[in-house]
């Protein structure tokens, strides 16, 4: 149904789509029954696939940045609106591919939830750029990826750059270094273990 890897491309329009001319660019008219099945396919796993495992692990960041502070909240919260916009767009995009019908009155529920998504998680990542500078051992590089979701958001909202990869791009970033912190918490935690039961 989409060949060349324009699958993510055409999901991407899919979730931003504001009208049902451009429903009709991306699925053809009639639609094509191969595109729809495949957004079908793409959009259940993400459902119940990505959504939670992100959903979790974005939370997860937020706590171990977090320390136990109170502003580790401001995440956390981020990230469930996050979560509930992008269930909200994911369920709104299988209405229209599992029924045709249906695209009229339900695309404008898919643009809301997408904007929803993104902004909740880039507000984490603000959230998270927070606690990195406010810890007694900062985390400076962190906490500048941290930054860049929103600013990629709000560029792409509000049309101030034509770069189809920008948010990705942003995201991308600071959930890699989120990994990266990760590994090393990891690391020195257990070199603090292994210490602790070589002093024993």
């Amino acid at each position: 149904a989409y060949p060349n890897g324009d699958f993510a491309a055409a999901l991407s329009a899919f979730q931003r789509a504001t009208s049902v001319d451009q429903l009709t660019a991306l699925f053809g008219n009639p639609p094509d029954g191969g595109k729809l099945a495949a957004m079908t396919a793409g959009n259940t796993l993400d459902l119940y696939g990505f959504i939670p495992v992100y959903t979790i692990f974005l939370l997860w960041g937020a706590i171990l940045l977090g320390q136990g502070r109170a502003l580790m909240w401001f995440p956390i919260v981020a990230v469930l609106i996050g979560c509930a916009g992008d269930i909200y767009e994911t369920s709104s995009q299988l209405a229209i591919s599992t029924d045709w019908s249906k695209a009229a009155s339900t695309q404008p529920h898919v643009a809301i939830g997408c904007w929803i998504k993104f902004f909740g998680l880039a507000v984490h990542g603000l959230g998270c750029s927070a606690l990195c500078f406010t810890i007694e051992r900062k985390r400076w590089i962190l906490g500048v990826l941290g930054l860049t979701p929103i600013v990629g958001t709000a560029m792409e909202f509000f049309h101030l750059a034509e770069i189809p990869t920008l948010m990705t791009a942003t995201f991308s970033l600071f959930w890699v270094g989120l990994i990266v912190v990760a590994a090393i918490e990891l690391f020195r935690t257990t070199r603090t273990v292994q210490a602790a039961s070589a002093a024993a």
